[in-house]
């Protein structure tokens, strides 16, 4: 009679583990390489993400997590989570809706940042992590208290399949040549964070005069943005994006030249696909939240009140108004021409 082998009683019990994932794209993607780090540590331990649409296409994509949920209600969430009954609940937002959550739960271990008055809802509360380094390391923090290593590299996030054929599709029906320049004009958070219109509608027609074809992405939302800037131009420019979900969107930006961009999730998105990104920065910091993981060029003014992180500028917006049409051009000819670029 075969004799089963005894089960290890050295070895460490799996842990069921809920995150507690970001709002918004950008901050999404940074927070990839903690999944990453989560996941080297403890191949064995279940990871399941809770969040929003947008960011769970993200998740999703990065293959990481054994399961992501998007975000519905607060009550489903909550009862969600509470069958699933999971050990622990990481906070990776300083919300209190996230502690809330987390609290509700059930899980017996919830760990985050004492922020928003939420330290009595967990039960490993760190302190705020200094904003004196790059936001990918605000994690660091959460998983050194846990004996967890982290991941050292750059977001960088995988193309399905399917976002690929997406992305194929929507390239050929704005009929993009290869040397193509997305502009991408939005922000969710706040319009402090745009760089004008209009000089993005002058970058597209300089970019023509110089054998670069130009087009426009845009979110959710952002559709009348993307219009109004395509009729500033003096050519025709498509736009894409409103029907892409953001890993389709990164797949798009993954077939052109090069994406012009403010601090916003677009960005992030095409760092983390390896793409070419000039990044205009005004109200927030680079050194926190500029794109990393591909070439990169950050034009900043600062001023006085830099960085100030409004979502309305009671002065004259002068930090992304000193940032001249001139500078994006030379930026971006400057990554076109950097040998470390992929070719095609």
């Amino acid at each position: 009679m075969m004799t089963l082998p005894t089960p290890d009683s050295r070895l460490p019990t799996p842990t069921s583990r809920l995150i507690v994932a970001p709002n918004w794209i950008g901050d999404a993607v940074m927070s990839l390489p903690v999944l990453s780090a989560l996941r080297r540590h403890r191949p064995s331990d279940r990871m399941t993400i809770l969040a929003p649409r947008g960011p769970a296409a993200i998740y999703r994509a990065a293959g990481t997590a054994d399961a992501v949920w998007t975000r519905g209600n607060f009550l489903g969430d909550v009862l969600a989570a509470r069958a699933a009954r999971f050990d622990e609940a990481w906070l990776l937002p300083n919300s209190m809706r996230a502690a809330l959550l987390a609290f509700f739960s059930g899980a017996r271990r919830r760990l985050g940042y004492a922020t928003d008055r939420r330290r009595a809802l967990l039960t490993d509360a760190l302190p705020p992590p200094p904003r004196t380094e790059h936001q990918i390391r605000d994690y660091d923090a959460l998983l050194a208290h846990a004996g967890v290593p982290p991941d050292p590299g750059p977001p960088t996030l995988p193309i399905p399949e399917p976002a690929a054929r997406r992305a194929a599709e929507a390239v050929a029906a704005a009929g993009l040549p290869a040397d193509t320049v997305i502009l991408c004009p939005g922000s969710a958070f706040a319009e402090t964070k745009r760089w004008p219109p209009e000089r993005f509608a002058a970058l597209a027609d300089r970019l023509r005069e110089r054998g670069l074809a130009a087009a426009i992405a845009v979110g959710p939302g952002e559709e009348a943005l993307g219009h109004a800037l395509a009729r500033l131009t003096r050519e025709p420019v498509p736009i894409l994006g409103p029907d892409l979900d953001p890993v389709e969107l990164a797949a798009v930006f993954a077939r052109v030249r090069a994406i012009v961009s403010n601090d916003s999730g677009p960005a992030h998105l095409a760092a983390a696909v390896g793409a070419p990104v000039v990044v205009f920065f005004g109200p927030t910091d680079p050194g926190r939240t500029a794109p990393s993981g591909s070439p990169v060029r950050v034009l900043d003014r600062y001023v006085f009140c830099s960085p100030c992180y409004r979502q309305k500028c009671p002065y004259g917006h002068e930090c992304m108004k000193e940032i001249t049409v001139d500078d994006a051009v030379r930026a971006v000819e400057e990554l076109l021409r950097d040998p470390s670029l992929r070719s095609g």
